[in-house]
């Protein structure tokens, strides 16, 4: 069977334009539709990353100034730890004088008394100190040449001098000793 369209030649051009028009219409609006939303997403889009942008500055500033305390806070503890080891080796000195007044202090005998000591870095020591006689000096020398702290004790003088206490004439022996102080090991 064969279609026969018996409608005149007009009305079949017009009913094919009719459904071209409406595709191309169809087309134009989805076309239009399309660029709307195209549009509307990538504006949506450059908000959320002009957003994204705001608050990652805002965070670049907030961690510029941690940053910037962390930095300051590490200068501080570079200062502090050097303040600690001056400390610490003024602690050492005094621990290490201590001990040299110490044994020193164990090596006096009660007749012997201390005026002037000194010890130089080079561990010698210099002292001046008075008792009663010449025979307090010699064995207070001999205790000190025991002691194994102690080494190369040299007499530099022995000046006697006579004090009136209670009107008693009391002699006062001054002497003068030096040496070579060896620090004993502390573990």
């Amino acid at each position: 069977m064969a279609n026969i369209n018996l409608l005149p030649i007009e009305y079949k051009e017009k009913e094919k334009f009719n459904i071209i028009r409406v595709l191309v219409i169809l087309f134009v609006v989805l076309l239009a539709l399309g660029s709307a939303y195209l549009y509307y997403y990538l504006e949506l889009q450059i908000d959320y990353k002009e957003q994204t942008l705001k608050m990652m500055k805002i965070e670049l500033a907030v961690l510029e100034k941690i940053i910037k305390e962390v930095k300051d806070l590490e200068k501080d503890k570079k200062m502090v730890e050097e303040r600690i080891q001056v400390i610490e080796g003024l602690i050492n000195t005094q621990a290490h004088l201590s001990r040299i007044l110490g044994e020193y202090s164990a090596s006096l005998r009660d007749e012997v008394w201390i005026d002037n000591l000194s010890l130089s870095a080079n561990q010698t020591f210099d002292f001046t100190a008075n008792t009663y006689n010449n025979y307090l000096i010699a064995k207070y020398m001999v205790t000190l040449k025991d002691d194994p702290t102690f080494d190369n004790i040299e007499l530099g003088y022995v000046r006697k001098n006579k004090i009136k206490e209670e009107d008693i004439d009391v002699e006062i022996v001054n002497f003068r000793l030096s040496g070579l102080f060896i620090p004993k090991r502390v573990e």
